[in-house]
């Protein structure tokens, strides 16, 4: 990011937001900061160059697709860490893998069909890498789900003509409902594989995607925008790297709290811009932690600081963090392949 500008920066900011589902979106994306649909090319090429940009493309709801997910944690002796998380990523069921600052050293997220039971999953992949005490932890219920990372840092960096570009905690504050399934047709599925392709740098980069689906371009939005509407597409929007983009520091965060406290303490949790992620999930004998929040900051004095902030504003003072030390994989597909995200 050292060789960004005023507009890229605000670029970054629309895209994480949504990105036009229309014929020409890089116009319309254009149109909002001031810049023409070649300037805006340009940009994104660059950003995609220096690692920025990792994909632009459709962030589903998997619950809605007929999938189900957990998040586990395993403690893995320290110097078989590597060969662990290597053998876990070639599992097409998990979709993000991390080092973290902890006994419980290697956590990630699995995800598997409805129909797949993912507990003994979960125990299966323990016993494969000998892992120790796996901790299993489903979400019981999801206050916030807006990994958008602001790079605006004032109103006078924001084109007046631009679209309003929702921060977190503008969503999502309160638990989010639990949809149906949405029972596919064999066209949905094939748009739904084509809208996860990362979409091309041109002018029409619908149309390379609809011939993937075997449709029309128009057709293919259409299918998207229903999606949208209708709650099986969070957003189609474009997803970063996280440390190339300048956040270095990403703290998940556990707390202990009461029973009869979670909902209050989650909902103000998740009102708080800074906190990416907030869920509820199982506690255990030897694991109290029952709500958890992700925090993306530039600098480990700026995540610490927003921990503080948080134990200001909920009073909580039993809380672990588990800082991320390693990247191990971070995909967003669905339906790619047989048992899950892919």
């Amino acid at each position: 990011m050292d060789k960004s500008d005023k507009k890229d920066r605000q670029l970054l900011d629309l895209l994480q937001s949504h990105v036009p589902l229309t014929p020409r979106p890089y116009e319309g994306l254009g149109i909002s900061l001031g810049l023409s649909e070649e300037e805006v090319l340009t940009r994104l090429q660059r950003l995609k160059e220096a690692k920025v940009l990792r994909q632009i493309g459709a962030i589903f709801e998997s619950s809605r697709l007929g999938y189900h997910s957990t998040l586990a944690a395993f403690q893995i002796d320290p110097s078989r860490l590597d060969e662990a998380a290597s053998r876990l990523n070639a599992h097409p069921g998990i979709s993000h893998n991390y080092a973290r600052d902890h006994r419980y050293n290697l956590w990630f997220t699995l995800t598997l069909s409805q129909f797949k039971d993912l507990k003994a999953e979960t125990a299966n992949l323990a016993e494969e890498v000998q892992a120790r005490d796996p901790l299993y932890l489903p979400a019981l219920s999801i206050f916030k789900i807006e990994v958008r990372l602001r790079f605006s840092e004032d109103q006078e960096e924001e084109s007046p003509d631009a679209e309003p570009i929702l921060a977190a905690g503008e969503r999502e504050v309160s638990p989010m409902p639990s949809e149906g399934v949405s029972t596919l047709s064999p066209q949905q599925i094939r748009a739904v594989k084509a809208l996860q392709i990362d979409l091309p740098l041109r002018p029409r980069p619908f149309q390379e995607l609809a011939g993937q689906a075997g449709m029309g371009e128009e057709q293919l939005l259409e299918v998207a925008r229903d999606f949208l509407a209708r709650g099986v597409m969070r957003r189609f929007a474009a997803t970063l790297h996280h440390r190339r983009a300048g956040f270095a520091f990403n703290y998940l965060v556990g707390w202990r709290v009461a029973e009869g406290q979670i909902q209050d303490m989650g909902r103000r949790m998740a009102s708080l811009e800074t906190v990416s992620h907030c869920y509820q999930r199982p506690t255990y004998p030897q694991w109290p932690y029952s709500l958890y929040t992700m925090l993306p900051a530039r600098t480990r004095e700026e995540a610490d600081a927003m921990v503080a902030a948080l134990v200001e504003v909920t009073a909580l003072g039993d809380y672990l963090i588990l800082p991320t030390i390693k990247e191990y994989k971070k995909e967003i597909s669905i339906l790619s392949g047989g048992t899950g995200w892919g």
